[in-house]
């Protein structure tokens, strides 16, 4: 009876190690994953943030009188009261309107 009784408190140790090596296995690798995906989410960050500030610079720029002057010439084709226009003839007629439209 005695044997019996040690044997079933090794087996359910024994069951206890295995379930807590098990476990502590599949959270490391749960851990991994999640760190895999956390760098990924910093480095889409950094990115942003990246972008941001070239927008920013854009947006501070925006009303200055040379961007100004530069959108009016690109984009409405625009010129100053005595310049004179020059049309290269060799480009294309989608070229000569902005060619992007």
């Amino acid at each position: 009876m005695k044997a019996a009784k040690i044997n079933i408190k090794r087996l359910l140790m024994t069951g206890f190690v295995i379930y807590t090596v098990v476990t502590l296995a599949n959270q490391q690798v749960a851990i991994g994953k999640l760190a895999t995906i956390q760098k990924e989410k910093i480095q889409i960050v950094e990115n942003i943030k990246l972008e941001n500030q070239k927008l920013e610079v854009l947006i501070k720029n925006a009303n200055t009188n040379e961007n100004i002057e530069k959108m009016a010439r690109e984009q409405l084709g625009l010129v100053k009261s005595g310049e004179k226009v020059y049309i290269n003839q060799s480009q294309p007629e989608a070229d000569l309107q902005g060619g992007d439209n």
